[in-house]
């Protein structure tokens, strides 16, 4: 007779899960040359606006992306754009 493989239990994250706006945008420029930047929190707005309105020379003001990754300092970041956000509700 066979047994059935034990049952796996799933378990709480000893951490909370922690979030951020994303970092990075790729976009493709009026020339067709495809660019990667770095979206430091509380960018992410003003970056898709200058795409959305095609805003070549802002967008090439920001930093190349080069998986610069997050930070504590991210998290917190986001954190406190929410809050301040939920203040003005």
């Amino acid at each position: 007779m066979e047994s059935s493989p034990p049952a796996t239990e799933t378990k709480p994250l000893n951490t909370p899960i922690q979030t951020a706006q994303p970092n990075n945008m790729v976009y493709t420029d009026d020339k067709g040359v495809q660019h990667s930047i770095y979206l430091p929190q509380g960018t992410l707005h003003t970056a898709s606006d200058h795409l959305q309105n095609k805003r070549w020379d802002e967008l090439a003001k920001f930093e190349p992306y080069t998986n610069q990754g997050y930070t504590e300092d991210d998290f917190r970041a986001f954190r406190e754009m929410n809050m301040k956000q939920g203040q003005e509700e």
